[in-house]
């Protein structure tokens, strides 16, 4: 029991780790905005598109405004940038620098400046996300330091509720693009459409020739994006093997020695009629019994270990990912199951065993 508990408790931590992350990507998707990158491409790092595009584009009918106003079309600005900036040199921690201008903030409405202000258009001033305060602490508001050709401050706090945004500083675009030297272009357009005009809008990107882009919806983009927490998931299932391996050999052998001392039991139960499949039946009951008050001591264990630790306070890093692991039901749901997994292993050849002993043999021990 304490075996499998050992088990659980390990497939709980890590699937909190993937749940942490999916959840930063997840709750950056806002089904009503769509990005657009430049053919081919499915990464904003990665992706240029001309400020040509952006100009024909910004004028579709299909882009929804405000007010009826200005249209919900952001063009940004997406550079690397080392977040360990204030650190020695021999420090990096990769992280992403975002130039947007104003009109950004109507189309992510849930980015909230927490604490300081917005950086002010053309000015050398950044706004560092709500989770990267929490790993630098040295990069509070007020802090200066070099970055390009220019003395940059930082003089807001964003939040998005604890999505991946948390993890970016934002700037002017104006001024990054002239220090980042990526002028006339941009990254990623980021596009609020009227409802129901999401197919007129992508026909047009395929039937201008002027235009080399592709279509996302910020849903879809961010659970592309994600693909990184299945492939940790399968990481889990690895360890989780390894360690529930030795579980099962330990639980295996408990259930060959309580099947030795029901020997008589069991052959007492066989010559009243009982069958092979019941005697089966009993064992395996037996071990996912014990499995399953193995799973739930785990599961309690990694409770207690991530409040007396503050494991999910800690913020943790994927490239320029920043999570805190996050205890959820899928998590728990996972620990179980594993729990049960190793419980079956653990009882099959005990119970095949006490099925096939001969009851006279049974009867003699």
């Amino acid at each position: 029991m304490f075996g499998i508990a050992l088990v659980t408790l390990v497939v709980v931590m890590l699937l909190s780790l993937v749940s942490g992350i999916r959840q930063s990507l997840e709750l950056a998707a806002d089904p009503r905005v769509w990005i657009v990158l430049s053919r081919g491409i499915n990464s904003e790092a990665e992706s240029y598109l001309p400020r040509e595009q952006f100009d024909i584009l910004r004028t579709r009918p299909e882009i929804a405004t405000n007010d009826g106003a200005d249209s919900l079309i952001s063009g940004e600005l997406v550079v690397p940038f080392n977040a360990a900036i204030k650190r020695p040199a021999n420090q990096f921690y990769p992280a992403t620098l975002r130039g947007v201008n104003a009109v950004a903030r109507l189309v992510h409405p849930k980015l909230k400046v927490i604490e300081g202000h917005w950086p002010s258009p053309g000015r050398q001033e950044m706004a560092i996300g709500r989770k990267l305060l929490q790993k630098f602490p040295e990069l509070g508001i007020g802090t200066t330091f070099r970055y390009g050709h220019r003395n940059w401050t930082i003089v807001g706090v964003i939040a998005d509720a604890g999505s991946v945004r948390e993890s970016e500083f934002w700037t002017d675009l104006d001024v990054l693009e002239q220090d980042a030297h990526f002028q006339n272009g941009f990254s990623s357009l980021h596009v609020v459409l009227k409802p129901g005009m999401e197919e007129s809008f992508e026909r047009a990107l395929t039937a201008d020739a002027r235009i080399t882009a592709d279509l996302f919806n910020e849903r879809d983009y961010y659970a592309e994006q994600a693909l990184v927490a299945d492939r940790l998931r399968i990481l889990v299932v690895v360890v989780s093997a390894i360690i529930g391996l030795g579980a099962a050999f330990g639980g295996m052998n408990t259930m060959y020695a309580a099947v030795l001392r029901r020997a008589r039991e069991l052959g007492v139960l066989r010559a009243l009629g009982f069958g092979r499949g019941s005697v089966i039946l009993s064992i395996l009951v037996e071990s996912e019994l014990l499995a399953l008050a193995g799973g739930l001591l785990g599961i309690v264990a990694a409770l207690a270990l991530m409040f007396v630790t503050g494991f999910d306070q800690h913020m943790l890093s994927i490239g320029a990912l920043t999570f805190s692991s996050r205890f959820s039901l899928s998590a728990c749901t996972g620990g179980i199951f594993s729990a049960f997994l190793v419980g079956a292993a653990g009882g099959l050849l005990p119970a095949a065993r006490a099925a096939h002993m001969s009851v006279s043999e049974s009867l003699r021990l």
